[in-house]
């Protein structure tokens, strides 16, 4: 038996972790490692996409050796996605001492950027030239066959592939640049009203839906009230990410944190199923 509260010594854990040369560091290993682990999955993608254009733009009777089909790299790409993803986002978390967000561009985009970066090097200097452009040869009856429409979409991959790739990690950088600067934004909006604002009690008026143990976090719309500073009475409405076990329940009481001086201004309203005696406890995913 101990005599020592296990939370508690959790907690002080953390707090030595938050902004340690540790913590940064392995946040940074972590994220190397989520690169490594999307070029694996390029890698494996590319291999699959090369066997069905090598297929199409040469004939069953070619010469042409078949290629590498790298059977290895999908099983390796998705234990080493997981695994990284989970060193990464914990590091992180530890070292901001967030549990809400992630600091930088987050595992997504890093994953998709060794993607694009293996399929280009794998298009471009891996991919053996078809036996003749335009024409499937068969050496062995003489009945070639010239390409169709298909086939020379498939003959392109070498270049479409890694663009598609390259497109659609530009649009997770830009879509986590613009989730951090309002999570920055919101932060920034919290810091002021926890400086100035006001601190009172509200109860959740209603609940849709329930968490489940099988997710990490369930979007619930939840509504609450609370009486501001000149007794009006005001119900404000989310949809937000809670864990399992913390879903507000109708008729249970929130602390509510709102800037006086503008009441009204759901984006100063601020909540926390718990006591409010950390900012985190006020910030969960979802609409604000």
């Amino acid at each position: 038996m101990s005599t020592v509260d296990p939370q508690q010594v959790r907690r002080e854990r953390e707090a030595r972790y938050r902004g340690s040369t540790t913590a940064l560091t392995m946040t940074v290993v972590g994220a190397v490692l989520v690169v490594a682990a999307g070029a694996v999955g390029g890698l494996a993608v590319s291999g699959f996409v090369l066997r069905v254009r090598t297929a199409m733009v040469n004939s069953v009777f070619s010469d042409s050796p078949d290629p590498d089909p790298h059977l290895w790299a999908a099983p390796v790409a998705v234990v080493a996605t997981l695994v990284a993803v989970g060193v990464h986002t914990r590091w992180n978390h530890r070292w901001s001492g967030r549990t809400t967000d992630m600091v930088g561009p987050g595992p997504l985009p890093l994953w998709l950027v060794g993607a694009t970066a293996c399929t280009w090097w794998a298009t471009t200097t891996q991919w053996p030239a078809p036996d003749r452009v335009g024409v499937a040869v068969d050496p062995t009856f003489g009945h070639d066959e010239t390409w169709g429409a298909g086939t020379w979409i498939w003959y392109a991959s070498v270049w479409w592939l890694p663009g598609l790739f390259t497109v659609v990690a530009v649009l997770a950088l830009v879509a986590g640049g613009t989730t951090r600067i309002g999570a920055g934004a919101r932060r920034a909006r919290l810091t002021d009203v926890l400086a100035d604002g006001r601190r009172t009690t509200g109860e959740v008026t209603a609940v849709s839906g329930g968490t489940t143990p099988d997710a990490s976090r369930t979007l619930l719309r939840w509504t609450f009230s609370f009486v501001d500073l000149h007794g009006v009475r005001r119900w404000v409405e989310r949809t937000e990410g809670f864990t399992h076990g913390t879903a507000p329940v109708p008729g249970e009481a929130v602390t509510v944190l709102y800037d006086p001086a503008r009441p009204g201004d759901r984006k100063r309203i601020f909540t926390t199923t718990g006591r409010g005696d950390e900012p985190e406890e006020f910030l969960r995913p979802g609409t604000i």
